[in-house]
């Protein structure tokens, strides 16, 4: 008949593995479920950031065509003008204020054109920045999140554990390491 001490010792050793095989397993599965929504959080982010970028780019693409044809409709309207005062018959000093008034206005709309595609500009370049730092922040928050893969020397120990508290068992029940198979 089997030593009860010894039994109970390795039952207590066995229990004890599996616990640590299967505490492993389960931290294992976690941190790879944690990394796979990293991944989506994160690839969402980017993504997210790639779509506002790209609303940001085209906002200003039209800020700088409205930008274009309303310059081109100054010319036109600076040329009209000029042709209007050079085909009224005019002369002498006062045509070239009339000519130069009309030069006057298209630089001033030039100007006005120039300011607002600035601002225009400054609104991409902010928008894009804060696309960056809401992807950065959103991945920072996914990645603090993650779970750590358990290491292999964590299950050792845990292993090794169980065998400790087998063989604690095993001599709290009166086990004698010099003769374990002996019978009661």
């Amino acid at each position: 008949m089997c030593n009860p001490a010894i039994a109970i010792g390795l039952a207590t050793s066995l229990m004890g593995a599996v616990q640590s095989i299967a505490g492993y397993q389960a931290e294992s599965q976690a941190a790879s479920a944690s990394e796979r929504a990293y991944q989506e959080t994160r690839n969402a982010a980017l993504q997210r950031r790639n779509t506002e970028d790209q609303k940001a780019q085209l906002k200003l693409k039209g800020e700088n065509e409205k930008a274009s044809q309303d310059a081109e409709r100054g010319l036109i309207r600076r040329l009209q003008a000029q042709g209007t005062t050079l085909s009224a018959g005019r002369s002498g000093q006062s045509i070239g204020g009339l000519l130069a008034d009309a030069e006057r206005v298209e630089g001033k709309d030039l100007g006005a054109l120039g300011m607002n595609l600035a601002y225009a500009q400054q609104d991409y370049y902010f928008n894009v920045e804060n696309n960056f730092l809401a992807a950065k922040s959103t991945i920072n928050q996914a990645a603090s999140q993650r779970k750590a893969k358990p290491s292999g020397a964590s299950l050792a120990l845990g292993i090794a554990g169980a065998g400790l508290a087998g063989a604690s068992s095993f001599t709290e029940l009166g086990g004698d390491w010099k003769k374990p198979f002996a019978k009661a």
